[in-house]
């Protein structure tokens, strides 16, 4: 039967597209602008040290991954073919872009071909067993950095296909209630992992990258989507109480681990999860509430929605370029385009974000749509 919250809930909403854009554009701001720039002027410093929080852009994608799958499936509970029709329509959106670059990287191009490019590039066939079982942040957690050259950003897609096949059978076998509360009691279990991780090793990248430790991100998104098909839903004065809580507590302790890092084993946890609870309460108003007229407006820029819908080629292919563009030299080639070193990074980084774009889109148009329509055959 089908709620008036849960019709409403099912409706397109043009914000989330922009918030796909805004996610990557933050994610892109990392690579492109963090990674590349090597800062002459204070302009440069500040735009660098500003990227830096692009990571969160990953937070942002997590929670709206959260958010949309889990309506999804709250939907086409108990219905002929959930099963079925959810894992056929996620394989078709996301195995032909992320198999057909590893069979290019690891099967296709012959070795003295990467060779030729760049000698790494014979690392990723290396680790390539990692990658074509969505295994990239688990070989990735025990290291002290992102050790695998090109890909190591497929370490999210690697944390998101396992929340796809776990959360389907969890909504399947759960109540909306009894899954709210899944949500809060597992977001617990990773917070609680990601500061014991944190504490006993600090150098490695298991509090960052482990599905176990990064999953409540994505149940934040899925809190909110469950709560948006209950007939009460959530009202706007708490849910801006949420967001205003988040943001709060965000900007507080980036605030204190800035001035002093003491007890980061406790604050970088906390903050990861105040960010979850900020974006899924601003992803869940730009869904459902009046108001915040500015925020929707921005959210609805033809040019984000834009970015939005190839988000996914842009993520797995910028990694790509930026690294690429690091190991040829791209900041020593660019910094001496002209006399003025902004100007320079300025077109480093429209540069990489311009070539990514142009892949994505052209992979979108010319490889994955057929792939997409095929999705037409698995429920809506």
């Amino acid at each position: 039967m089908t709620t008036p919250a849960t019709a409403r809930a099912r409706r397109h909403v043009p914000e989330l597209d922009g918030v796909r854009g805004l996610a990557i554009v933050l994610v892109m701001a990392l690579h492109f602008v963090n990674n590349q720039i090597v800062p002459t002027s204070m302009l440069e410093r500040i735009a660098v040290k500003a990227s830096n929080y692009g990571l969160w852009g990953v937070d942002l994608f997590f929670v709206l991954s959260g958010f949309l799958i889990t309506g999804i499936l709250a939907d086409e509970r108990g219905r002929p073919g959930y099963f079925t029709n959810f894992f056929a329509r996620r394989s078709l959106r996301i195995f032909p872009l992320y198999y057909g670059v590893l069979l290019i990287l690891t099967v296709l191009v012959p070795a003295w071909a990467l060779a030729a490019i760049d000698p790494e590039l014979l690392d990723v066939r290396e680790r390539s067993w990692w990658l074509w079982l969505y295994l990239t942040n688990v070989y990735l957690a025990p290291q002290a950095t992102f050790s695998i050259p090109y890909v190591s950003h497929f370490w999210s897609l690697a944390v998101e296909e396992h929340f796809y096949l776990v959360w389907p059978v969890v909504i399947w076998w759960l109540s909306n209630q009894s899954a709210r509360l899944a949500c809060v009691v597992l977001g617990l279990g990773a917070f609680a992992l990601r500061v014991y991780y944190t504490a006993t090793a600090p150098d490695q990248l298991y509090a960052g990258v482990l599905t176990q430790c990064r999953v409540d991100a994505l149940l934040t998104g899925a809190w909110f989507a469950l709560v948006a098909r209950d007939g009460a839903g959530q009202t706007r004065a708490r849910t801006q109480q949420l967001i205003w809580l988040g943001g709060a507590t965000v900007v507080a302790l980036t605030l204190f681990h800035a001035v002093s890092h003491r007890g980061e084993a406790l604050v970088l946890p906390l903050r990861t999860s105040a960010l979850a609870l900020f974006f899924g309460a601003l992803i869940y108003t730009a869904a459902y509430h009046d108001g915040w007229t500015l925020l929707k407006a921005g959210l609805r820029l033809a040019w984000l929605r834009d970015l939005g819908r190839y988000s996914y080629g842009l993520y797995v292919f910028h990694g790509i370029v930026a690294y690429g563009m690091h190991r040829h030299g791209a900041a020593v080639y660019f910094g001496g385009l002209t006399p003025v070193s902004v100007v320079n990074s300025l077109a480093m980084v429209a540069f990489g974000a311009s070539l990514s774009y142009a892949l994505a889109r052209a992979s979108y148009h010319g490889f994955e749509q057929p792939f997409l329509l095929l999705k037409g055959r698995f429920g809506r």
